[in-house]
């Protein structure tokens, strides 16, 4: 199985160096405090601002598809000597659920980009121990019992994304499946290494996603100054 062609919408790592992806800003654009109008309420943690760090992360380095950042459960997280190992009991491209599919979350050097501190806060912070990781959070800061829709987390991905000051009608939650293989292809891993964590079945399907951007790559177009 192939899989379908890209999305459309501009993938993050792209456009930049590859020291510096363009998802670094949108999570650093994430809020962390919640102030409060109502007379003798102390400022709190934005719980809406934790959650979407650890969506955004999770999803970039996890190269999660939407369904599956939705589908997620506490039982589906385990820890691991150098991070996190997540089990996804049904995917795409696994959809009977006969051999469960494991994504690995490393341990960044900078907690600040590191998905496992993001999940693991997130988790802390909302009370979480069962049932789906990714919840809604109401006006009022506190964490809902039920789960994301799929459709949610696009939304969430492109409000955290105009948060951080880009035009998010370029990107969707795919972009953070796909610039994963595009920003790994820049940091010099194999196509093979890449699909053992975005379990793409096809080796062709990773390289359409990196061959849209190698056109842009060193190219004498691109430095006309026209």
């Amino acid at each position: 199985m192939g899989g379908h062609p890209p999305h459309p919408r501009r993938t993050f790592g792209s456009g930049r160096s590859a020291h510096a992806p363009e998802l670094f800003d949108v999570v650093d654009a994430c809020p962390i405090i919640r102030t409060w109008r109502t007379p003798g309420r102390d400022e709190e943690v934005d719980l809406a601002g934790v959650r979407d760090r650890a969506l955004l992360l999770v999803g970039f380095v996890g190269a999660l598809r939407r369904s599956e950042l939705a589908a997620l459960t506490a039982a589906d997280v385990a820890a691991h000597d150098n991070g996190l190992v997540l089990t996804l009991p049904r995917s795409k491209t696994n959809q009977t659920g006969q051999t469960a599919e494991l994504v690995v979350l490393p341990r960044a050097g900078n907690p600040a980009r590191c998905p496992v501190v993001a999940l693991r806060r997130w988790l802390q912070l909302s009370g979480i121990t069962e049932g789906l990781v990714f919840r809604p959070v109401s006006k009022g800061n506190t964490v809902l019992h039920r789960g994301l829709h799929p459709e949610t987390v696009n939304n969430l991905v492109q409000q955290a994304i105009a948060r951080g000051g880009t035009d998010p009608t370029r990107f969707s939650a795919h972009s953070l499946r796909a610039g994963f293989v595009t920003y790994a292809h820049l940091r010099g891993a194999s196509d093979r290494a890449i699909a053992h964590q975005t379990r793409h079945r096809s080796l062709a399907t990773i390289g359409t996603y990196v061959r849209i951007q190698q056109p842009w790559v060193d190219n004498a177009a691109t430095g006309l100054g026209l």
